[in-house]
């Protein structure tokens, strides 16, 4: 009980847009869910759609969308994106070695069908951005190489430079588990990150960056080092302590992962300024990373960065840390 007052994990809670869509696709309305994804901006709407594929468990509206009308590029990339997410649970999030062969079988075919999709929905709208984060996805778990996800990022970012789901997905292929280099995602999200205008939600890249590499070198990596505390402090000035920031859907998630990093780097003070930020909204990345019990690893980091028992974890901590933006949000 405790914990579904203290931290929401819904992936609509945060966003009046995904609470629009999940009703819509309740009530089986695919003209209602293209109403809300098709108005959005670009980010915004690969978001919404990455959403309703992962998480509408409610049947197949978007393949009876798509045999309604193979021209609908939103119900491709629904789909796509199902089938990816229904290929990465059997998979699971381990290292490949770690992964049973049967399961590497299941998942390439569930990712192979999702490829097709992707094909398929490209070749009636080259233009889709929702598509290309698929294809890029779908690129990843297939293992086509490095110069295949470049070209298919480029493509993505003829049509939006800024596609932050997009540079996500390529962010992970350039990291050495996905066949890449800690060099080139430096750059990468580096660059991206400078490129993108104030306020906007790509510094996040950098700070992903850092966590991919905490947790590549075993949770051994230094993050209280002074360049990757300079990192983190940049993109933050760039993004979430920017005026110009702006709670489209993600945030949530962009802000979880800079609450998580600035409690690695035992920064308590920015943590909690991510934390007051959040209120009682938590997202699974990069938490995960840490526990699988999600609530539980954020509510403590939570704690520590309000310093209520000196950094240990007590009842009245998380009462007191769970009151104020429970009530926050409500008044506001």
């Amino acid at each position: 009980m405790l914990d579904r007052l203290a931290v929401r994990l819904s992936p609509s809670a945060p966003y009046p847009e995904a609470r629009a869509l999940f009703k819509a696709a309740a009530a089986g309305d695919w003209a209602g869910c293209r109403g809300v994804v098709d108005v959005a901006e670009p980010q915004v709407r690969t978001r919404l759609i990455r959403l309703l594929g992962e998480h509408d468990r409610l049947g197949d509206l978007a393949v009876r969308a798509m045999d309604a009308d193979p021209e609908d590029a939103t119900a491709a990339a629904t789909r796509a994106f199902q089938l990816i997410d229904q290929g990465w649970q059997v998979r699971g999030d381990g290292r490949a070695r770690n992964v049973a062969n049967r399961k590497f079988e299941v998942f390439h075919r569930y990712l192979a069908e999702a490829e097709q999709v992707v094909h398929a929905g490209l070749t009636r709208s080259a233009y889709d951005t929702g598509l290309w984060t698929a294809g890029l996805t779908t690129s990843r778990g297939l293992q086509m190489g490095l110069d295949h996800a470049r070209y298919r990022y480029e493509c993505l970012a003829a049509f939006d430079p800024h596609h932050v789901p997009g540079q996500s997905q390529l962010l992970q292929q350039l990291c050495p588990k996905w066949g890449g280099n800690w060099p080139e995602a430096d750059e990468f999200a580096r660059t991206a990150m400078r490129a993108a205008p104030d306020g906007a939600h790509n510094a996040v890249l950098i700070v992903d960056y850092h966590l991919e590499k905490w947790l590549d070198q075993q949770r051994t990596k230094d993050l209280r080092s002074a360049p990757v505390r300079a990192d983190l402090e940049e993109a933050a000035d760039r993004s979430v302590r920017h005026p110009a920031f702006r709670r489209t859907v993600g945030w949530v998630g962009v802000v979880n992962s800079f609450a998580m990093a600035f409690s690695l780097t035992g920064d308590r003070a920015a943590a909690k300024q991510m934390f007051a930020m959040l209120g009682p909204y938590a997202s699974e990345s990069p938490w995960v990373y840490q526990s699988g019990d999600v609530p539980t690893v954020f509510r403590r980091s939570r704690a520590r960065a309000y310093g209520l028992s000196g950094g240990l974890t007590g009842a009245a901590d998380v009462l007191l840390v769970a009151a104020a933006p429970l009530i926050r949000y409500v008044t506001n």
